[in-house]
Order: C-alpha cells, then structure tokens, then sequence
C-alpha cells in the first residue's frame, strides 16, 4: 500500500483519535471508521503512569504482555470496517506499545495477515532506558521528588525507566511505508505530530508548525473530553449525552488546526469545549515535548462552523535538550478498606475509629497510615443515603506483612463491636489485600542518551538494527530554556467595582478542568462564551489569585504557580506535590486531580449579580 502521494501536503491532513487513555470505549475504532467524515490518519493514545507501573510489574513477574491490549481489542472488533474503508491510503499510529511494542505489533500483525491484509505494520524502539539508568544523569522534572540520587537511594529496586519520545520514529516508519505504526512511551500528542510532518514534510526546524500540531495533538489526545467528556457544561448535551463522537483534527500546513467531531455522531465541539482540553494538565504556557516547544501564551480559539473550532495564535520554540523519563521502582505494599458512617456526628464517629485503630498498630512501622473521611451529611435526610459517608483507612509498608490481613484489617475490625453506633464495614474486603506499590520519579535525561529505531512486524521482518532515526541536530540551550511564569494579577481591580453580589458557587459563572502531572496537579478556569465575557474575566483575574485558591487542599507550604491566558479568558494554577510521589502511590482517592476543578465549582464565592442574570449565563 503506498501513501496518496498526489494528495499529501496539498490540504490539511485530518486525523481522527480513538482513544484517549487505557480503558476507553473499545469501539473508538469503528465509530471512527463507520463516520460520516473520511479520515487520513487515526491515533490512539493508552499510556498513563499508572499502567505504566502495572505493566512494570506485569513484566517484572514474567507475565506475557507488557504493551496495552486495547488497540488490537479495537482492531479486532473493527477488522471488517479497516479493510474495506472508503480510504484505502488511512495511516494508523499509537501509542499502545507500552514495554513491548514488537510484542503488540507482531499480534496486529498476524491479526491482519489471516484476513489477507496486506497492510505494514512497524514498531518503534529505543525509549527503554532501563539498561542504562546506572549510568544515567537525571534531573528532578518537580521540585516534590528532591534529587534523584537520593531518591534511587531510598527506592533502589528500579523497574522501569523510559523516556518520553517524539515524533520522528513515527515519521521515519510512515516514509518506509508502514500502514499501522506501534510505538511505546511517544508522548501523547506525537502521533498526531507525526502523522502532521509526514504529510506536510515538515523539517525539525519548522517549529512553528511542529507546534501547531503539538496543540492539535493535545486537543484531541483525550478522546472524547473536547467533544463534552470532562466538561463543566456537560447540562447542555442531555438527553444525548452518551457515545460521544471521538474527535478530529484538520492540520493544515501553517499548522493551524480545525478541531470537529463526525456530524452524525453525540457531543458537541466548542470554543468551551476546547478550552476545557486546552487547559488540561499543562504547566503552564510553554509546552514542552521532545520535539519542540509551543508557546501557548498568545493562543486564540475561534468557532468557524456548528462543531468545528480554529486554534492559532501558538508559536514554536527549538526542541529541548532533554526530554522527559519515568523511573519506577519497588515502594512496598498498600491495602484498605472502608467502614460507613451514618446521621449525627459524623465527625466524632470517625475520630473514634481512628483513635482505636492507632492503638491497635505500630504505627511507627508503616510508611503511611491515613484516614479519610468522604462526603457530608444531608440535614434532614429523606433517606439513609442522604446521610452515609465512606470512611477510608489506607495503609502502605514495605513489609507486606505489616498490611496483610491478620495484622491490619483484622486487627482494625476487631473493633467494631465496640465502635461508634451503626459501625459497618464495606463487606466487600479484596482492597485489604496487600498489594504491590511503584513509586515514580519524572525526570529529565539529555537526548543523547536516546537512540530510535524502525522495525517492520513478522512475517515482515526487517534485518539488522532496522531504520535509526536521526536524531536532532539543533536545540534550545538548557540555560535559555524558558521557565513557567508565576505572577498575581497586573492592574489589579477592587472585586467591588464589579457591582453587588451574591454568595453562590463559582460554578454557576465559570468553568474549570484540573488533571495530574505526576505529583502535580494543574487546575484552569476560564469564563463561558457568551454576553459580558470580557468583564467576567476582569473579575475573574483579580478573584483568583493563589492565596484565593489556598484551601482545605493546599497548605500555606505548598508551592503555587499561577498565570493567565488572556486570549481564551483562563486563569491557570499547578499545585506541586498535591498528589505525594503521583497516581500510582497516592493516598488520595482522587489520585488523578479530576475531581479537584470540579470541587473548586462547588465553593461558593460572591458572584456579581449581573453576571448571574439570565441573559448574562451561557
């Protein structure tokens, strides 16, 4: 099969995605093909670093497997539909490779040759960087983790270490003719961004354009979440809010973008909608990927047509030096289980269960021991769920036996006879098996260190060290790296100028998306489209400042960075070290900081009457 060679660089390349993490709809793929829009490339991103950490240990105990099982789920469920597509030159790339990306391609591979699919399938390797971690010079990503020495000290059974690559391996495969290209940890938007410079042909140096894609990429990486997943007015879509349309991205050759969705599918495509998924885990304007850097600080958000919205307005800086590595190791073992609390006192209830449960431990022995109690009673309830709350008791040693059963969970129950009235367990006890923790380091390796290759799968396999990629040439300096801005609001305003007010929640006036970065967690706000936006966002800018957004979720030591994105009218935050060492050992049940945006909705604070006014909302 060869590439539309007449039609490559002529008009904007539309790629369509099909998942944006693991675990999405496992029929991404044939809603996509079964559209009413003709696309020229899908990707599909699975990785996270929490199946990271399982699929390290998945291969660590000799299990088969060690990539995400999804896409070929995917492609088996849509063989039909991918072989007789309306377009017979559709490229496909992603990310699913995980740990094994030959494994991965050479199923894909076979999947296809027993239907008599002659189409290519590639793999890119190189991003295992475990071979060399003795040997490696990592720099902290976050200031939560400290040096990495240190922490290799502490967690010295290392059992993963892969660098966050880009987009060229997914280049070079695409030029040597592969129809389905499986990388391991690209990073998410590089399959859009390689798709992008295949088509166009864009150098390394073209970074204006390099960052276009790179905010394309972004937009559409997480699936459904810009076509109303994720989103703050997600009221509006009923009664249809159900098998949303994946998302589509046409990158023209400028690298401007028209973000849309299939017409004859649910969801929505909005400037609001964009905005959500723009301001979703990023750190700030500069965006960095091992490709180049996009500025985001000018960016501009334009609804052109019912579901479709043009990005522009980003700039592109020279690749940096280093990219991104994730290093996990052994943490120990984690159990837990919950008991409900129920009416008056909830809070006394708890403490209660507390008290009696440190008595029965050692305390000392455990490197956490936390109590978490979830949710507040209705007054005056109408029924026994208006006033039950979870009460979560979460243990983590690097003793297994410190958190089996006959040491944590029995001894704790043991209690319960002599505890607060109405004492229950969640009888539902498999949480209280220990079970194994990954703790994760984000650092930052120099590219160097990096070598990609292209491999055709069996039977198509290629001899030797396969393709190399090249590798860049030219970067940004490390010292000339631009850092993250973190500044209160310039001019500022009295909030009293905005008129009289009333006590209501935030989210009544403004929307928000929050997300993690590894330890981190970002949290954006941005006004609505509609009447008096440019003034809602005045009030906006000067209500939230950092110590505003200091709370019950942050302490006075936390560190908080802050900016504003006065072209899509957002107020930015990251909030470092909110989720301890990340996803996968966090103590929190919000362990991926979703919920975070959604809570800071919920606070009431005074609001502008006029900006409640019904012709004022939405």
């Amino acid at each position: 099969m060869t590439a539309n060679v007449t039609e490559r660089g002529t008009r904007p390349v539309l790629v369509g995605n099909v998942s944006g993490s693991t675990g999405d709809r496992l029929d991404g793929l044939k809603s996509m093909l079964k559209g009413n829009t003709t696309v020229d490339a899908i990707i599909g991103d699975w990785l996270s670093e929490f199946n990271l950490a399982s699929r390290s240990l998945q291969a660590r105990a000799g299990r088969k497997g060690g990539y995400e099982p999804g896409f070929l789920y995917s492609l088996r469920d849509a063989l039909d539909e991918y072989i007789t597509y309306r377009n017979p030159h559709l490229r496909i790339a992603v990310n699913a490779g995980g740990l094994n990306p030959q494994g991965l391609a050479d199923e894909v591979q076979k999947l296809l040759s027993s239907r008599g699919c002659q189409k290519k399938v590639a793999y890119v390797i190189g991003d295992n960087l475990l071979p060399q971690i003795d040997s490696l010079e990592i720099q902290p990503l976050t200031r939560a983790t400290g040096d990495f020495e240190s922490w290799k000290q502490k967690y010295p059974d290392i059992i993963l270490a892969t660098a966050y690559t880009g987009c060229w391996g997914i280049v070079q495969a695409l030029q040597e003719g592969a129809d389905i290209v499986i990388c391991g940890r690209c990073t998410d938007a590089s399959t859009v961004m390689g798709v992008a410079a295949w088509w166009h042909g864009w150098s390394r140096s073209d970074v204006d354009k390099l960052a276009g894609s790179l905010v394309a990429g972004h937009l559409i990486e997480c699936g459904c979440y810009v076509t109303g997943g994720n989103f703050g007015g997600f009221l509006s879509l009923f009664p249809n809010y159900y098998d949303l349309s994946f998302p589509m991205a046409a990158i023209a050759v400028d690298g401007t973008s028209v973000i849309q969705k299939h017409s004859n599918q649910n969801g929505i495509v909005t400037v609001d909608t964009v905005r959500g998924q723009l301001l979703y885990e990023i750190q700030g304007p500069f965006y960095y990927n091992p490709d180049v850097i996009a500025d985001l600080s000018g960016i501009r958000l334009e609804q052109v047509a019912q579901d479709k919205v043009y990005v522009s307005g980003f700039k592109g800086i020279l690749a940096p030096e280093t990219l991104k590595i994730a290093v996990m190791a052994l943490a120990g073992y984690q159990a837990e289980f919950s008991v409900y609390v129920t009416g008056l006192d909830t809070k006394e209830k708890a403490q209660s269960f507390e008290t009696m449960s440190r008595r029965m431990l050692e305390t000392s022995q455990y490197d956490v021991l936390d109590f978490q109690l979830y949710g507040t009673p209705k007054e005056d309830p109408q029924s026994q769920l208006e006033c039950t709350l979870q009460f979560r008791v979460l243990a983590q040693a690097k003793d297994p036996k410190l958190v089996s059963a006959g040491r944590f969970l029995g001894p704790l129950m043991s209690n319960q006879l002599s505890g607060y009235p109405g004492l229950t367990a969640n009888v539902d006890f498999r949480t209280a098996e220990p079970k194994q923790l990954c703790t994760y380091f984000p650092g930052l390796v120099n590219q160097s260190h990096v070598q990609l290759s292209v491999h055709f799968a069996s039977p198509l396999v290629s001899k030797g060290e396969g393709v190399l990629v090249p590798r860049h040439e030219v970067y940004t300096p490390i010292h000339q790296l631009p850092s993250q801005p973190d500044y209160q609001p310039t001019d500022p305003a009295l909030l009293s100028s905005f008129g009289p007010t009333v006590k209501a929640p935030l989210g009544l006036a403004v929307y928000a998306r929050s997300g993690d970065k590894g330890a981190n967690v970002n949290v954006g706000f941005f006004i609505p489209r509609g009447l008096r936006e440019s003034e809602k966002y005045a009030w906006l800018r000067n209500l939230l400042t950092t110590d505003t957004l200091r709370g019950n979720e942050a302490s006075s030591e936390t560190y908080i960075e802050r900016c504003e994105f006065p072209g899509i009218y957002a107020v930015h935050f990251v909030i470092h070290g909110i989720l301890g060492a990340g996803v996968s050992t966090s103590v929190k049940m919000d362990a991926l900081g979703k919920n975070l945006a959604e809570y800071l909705r919920a606070r009431h604070v005074h609001i502008p009457e006029k900006f409640l006014a019904k012709e004022a909302v939405l």
